[in-house]
């Protein structure tokens, strides 16, 4: 069997590194824009560190000029070199936003469409076990986490720490002891703020966090089982639910709110501390005769520059460490390998004739114990109406979601017209056989492209025949916008007999070699079944198909009937044949169903007259003529 390991212990194996290396995978596909905005945060970075020397000069300039040394013009220059310092900065940091705007849609546009991409190609049997929600909310998030991890990295942290090394470098050039114990405060402060963010506050977050998806779970599970509530009086009973729900939150909430705060006057007394002790030194050293006036203006602005740096340093490495946890999802889906996959140079199929032919295969789901098929062998002839019956885990389904390759098998193969489905691609195989669900899914768009879906590029009056060969013009016609209504939420608006008309002329239109009917007619009343018979009838005229039968009444005249059990094909034959025999599966089956819950002896003994039987149509009416296909290879 395929690796069918979850995204959920992958994740658990997903280090910050591989994070890192993900977004890097797509950072590198667009090397030059890239390389301009570092480029331009650089040079903004290089004005910026400028600012408190600028703002020296001017000082200097100026002391000279109220001393008679020098002219006003000097000071007016360091007034001018100092604006356009300012204003280098400012449109360079214009500059490289407006670039890093584009680069970042694009990059969250592709890793939205291709984490979509990877989940399409997951198997049913993925799907099954995830939530569609939680899935959508994994890749959207993940297109989220990206873009605060990307612009803490680009425009936040990563320009502050380029700022703070820039700084070390142009103080310690001035004054080596200033620069030194400047290099080592902000080291300080740096590491206290990552450990206080980390250790201290995410944690407390993480649990408010919880506590919120708790609370937004909870009015969420109320509201949609009102009618639940309703119908019990229980209003209050979920009113005080709430309300314990909430004041956990309240309490996790506000331990959260009161870490940050603690961080916050940690890091203030921290930064007064830094200045408090870079005047101190530059004092001193003006006492010395060491340090001037501009020294200190020097020190004073670039204090001012850096504080407010320094203050958000905690709150991006916090930020930087969730982006990243919530990158975790997106980082699995891409080391998840696709479950069944095509096989390297897969060509596409060739339809034909619709031959099914299972040779020896074997088949067993990961999480049950025995295989659900072991040797199983049997050919379907081109244009054959096969129903497939058993008790509910005997094969049936399994069978054609073989036939669909929703699966790969263990051991032996399926051949449809010759040609190994694990040979060919998935999306070529599956676009050659329609299936018709016994409780169909809708997109929420407009009949006409649900309809449509089989067959993209039909015309208006391709679609409008589809529908009314399905009996689905009718209702159609008569809803306001007609083809252009949209049905809602897989199919919500409309009635289960409405959904499954839709499904049929969907499947009508699709034209395909190899057709599926799920029990196609469940959810439909007796005298729009009898029309829809006629429409089936029609549409599987000419082609090869499945039929999982439930109503047994109801695939009388099929060509052949086959019966699972065990996932083993113990009896096979036209109604005729397999009601023949006297102590058959079918025939038992058949009997409970028709007669009732009664006694399996006394049931095979009863007659079957009229007024015990009320049979439906049948579903596969077989033409005049047609003889069952001769006999077929048993397992």
């Amino acid at each position: 069997m395929v690796d069918s390991a979850s995204t959920d212990s992958i994740r658990a194996r997903t280090s910050s590194r591989d994070v890192l290396a993900f977004v890097w995978g797509y950072w590198r596909r667009l090397p030059l824009r890239l390389a301009l905005i570092a480029s331009a945060v650089l040079v903004a970075v290089t004005l910026e560190v400028q600012i408190p020397d600028r703002a020296a000069r001017l000082v200097t300039d100026v002391e000279r000029f109220m001393s008679g040394a020098d002219s006003i013009d000097a000071a007016w220059a360091a007034i001018g070199a100092l604006i356009l310092l300012y204003a280098g900065v400012a449109l360079t940091q214009q500059l490289y936003m407006r670039l890093w705007m584009h680069f970042a849609a694009e990059v969250m546009q592709r890793i939205v469409a291709d984490g979509f991409e990877r989940v399409q190609r997951f198997s049913s049997d993925w799907h099954a076990n995830h939530f569609a929600g939680s899935t959508q909310r994994k890749i959207t998030r993940g297109m989220w986490a990206y873009d605060s991890m990307a612009d803490i990295i680009v425009i936040d942290l990563g320009p502050t720490l380029a700022l703070l090394f820039g700084f070390s470098i142009a103080m310690t050039l001035r004054s080596a002891p200033l620069g030194a114990f400047f290099a080592l405060a902000v080291v300080v402060f740096i590491a206290v703020s990552m450990v206080l963010s980390l250790r201290y506050v995410a944690p407390a977050n993480q649990q408010s966090n919880d506590a919120d998806t708790e609370l937004g779970g909870a009015l969420a599970d109320a509201i949609t089982c009102n009618p639940v509530v309703k119908s019990f009086g229980a209003e209050r009973r979920e009113d005080a639910e709430l309300w314990s729900v909430a004041g956990r939150w309240r309490q996790l909430a506000r331990r959260s709110w009161t870490r940050s705060v603690d961080a916050g006057a940690l890091q203030s007394a921290m930064l007064l501390t830094l200045l408090a002790s870079l005047l101190s030194m530059v004092l001193g050293l003006a006492a010395a005769e060491r340090a001037s006036m501009a020294d200190i203006v020097y020190v004073i602005t670039t204090y001012f520059i850096v504080s407010g740096h320094l203050r958000t340093v905690g709150w991006q490495v916090r930020n930087l460490q969730r982006a990243i946890n919530e990158l975790d999802d997106l980082v699995a889906f891409a080391k998840t390998k696709p479950q069944v996959a095509d096989a390297e140079g897969a060509l596409p199929f060739r339809p034909g004739a619709g031959e099914i032919a299972f040779d020896s295969v074997r088949f067993q789901y990961a999480n049950q114990p025995e295989p659900t098929f072991d040797e199983l062998s049997v050919r379907i002839a081109p244009g054959e109406k096969v129903a497939l019956v058993g008790e509910s885990g005997a094969g049936k389904t399994s069978f054609v979601k073989l036939v669909q390759r929703l699966y790969d098998v263990d051991a032996g193969t399926i051949r449809i017209d010759g040609q190994d489905v694990s040979g060919v691609t998935q999306d070529s195989l599956r676009t050659q056989i329609s299936l018709v669900p016994q409780d169909p899914i809708l997109f929420h768009r407009s009949l006409a492209e649900n309809i449509r879906y089989a067959k993209p590029r039909a015309s208006q009056d391709e679609v409008i025949e589809a529908a009314r060969r399905s009996h689905a013009h009718a209702f159609i016609s008569k809803l306001e916008l007609g083809y252009d209504t949209l049905v809602g939420e897989r199919g919500i608006k409309l009635s289960g007999g409405e959904r499954q008309r839709v499904a049929i002329a969907r499947a009508i239109l699709a034209d395909t070699p190899v057709l599926i009917l799920d029990e196609a007619t469940s959810s439909l009343d007796s005298i729009t079944e009898q029309g829809i018979q006629r429409a089936i009838h029609s549409l599987i005229e000419g082609r090869t198909a499945l039929l999982i039968a439930h109503r047994l009444s109801t695939i009388r005249s099929a060509d052949r009937i086959l019966v699972f059990d065990d996932g083993r094909i113990v009896e096979q034959g036209t109604h005729e044949e397999l009601m023949g025999r006297e102590e058959g599966a079918y025939r038992r089956m058949f009997d409970m169903q028709t007669l009732g819950f009664v006694d399996p002896d006394k049931a095979r003994l009863a007659p079957q007259s009229p007024a015990h039987t009320n049979p439906a149509p049948p579903l596969l009416p077989r033409p005049s003529g047609l003889n069952p296909p001769s006999t077929q290879e048993t397992p």
